[in-house]
């Protein structure tokens, strides 16, 4: 559960007010097909910007309650922006690079587990396959090969990783990052 970020939990409910809203959509002509083929594309797209929004919004924050002075706030922003592809491998990356974050420690006490993070990666992955382009114009059509009922699995295990992260703070009397 999402409790620390009121950010991340706002976010969070504008994502399944969305979700919710293609669940409701009636499959009654081949137009409503059709807008359903884009919301699901829609789904993960936004499912894969609350990812990577979230752990930007953690890393920056964590960097504040650490006592980052301005300038170096302003580098830890440059770096955020390059994070755009937030498959759980980058994510463990930023983590470790700029708060010294092991975000394996939540597979190790039970937070989430490896299938969690394959889900994480299936949302991202499939989200990479509908928004960017191949030089294989066969491929240009229809690459969504989920639907909503995969989504809702997956999602799951992105949200159970996001809520891990969400109990970062830092602790002064060590200087380091722990889960509260």
């Amino acid at each position: 559960m999402i409790n620390n970020s009121p950010d991340i939990k706002i976010f969070k409910t504008n994502l399944e007010s969305c979700i919710d809203s293609a669940r409701k959509n009636k499959l009654e002509s081949f137009s409503a097909i059709k807008i359903q083929h884009m919301l699901n594309i829609t789904i993960y797209v936004m499912a894969t910007r609350f990812l990577e929004a979230s752990v930007k919004h953690i890393v920056y924050n964590c960097c504040i309650m650490r006592g980052d002075d301005h300038i170096k706030l302003k580098e830890i922003e440059i770096q955020l922006k390059k994070f755009n592809n937030p498959e759980f491998k980058y994510i463990k990356e930023i983590l470790k690079r700029i708060l010294d974050f092991d975000i394996t420690m939540g597979i190790r006490d039970a937070h989430f587990n490896q299938r969690d993070i394959d889900y994480l990666d299936q949302i991202v992955q499939n989200r990479h396959r509908n928004v960017h382009a191949s030089y294989d114009s066969t491929e240009w059509y229809n690459q969504n090969k989920k639907d909503l009922s995969d989504f809702e699995k997956e999602y799951e295990g992105m949200v159970k990783i996001v809520a891990f992260l969400d109990k970062i703070l830092y602790e002064k009397s060590t200087g380091q990052f722990k889960i509260c």
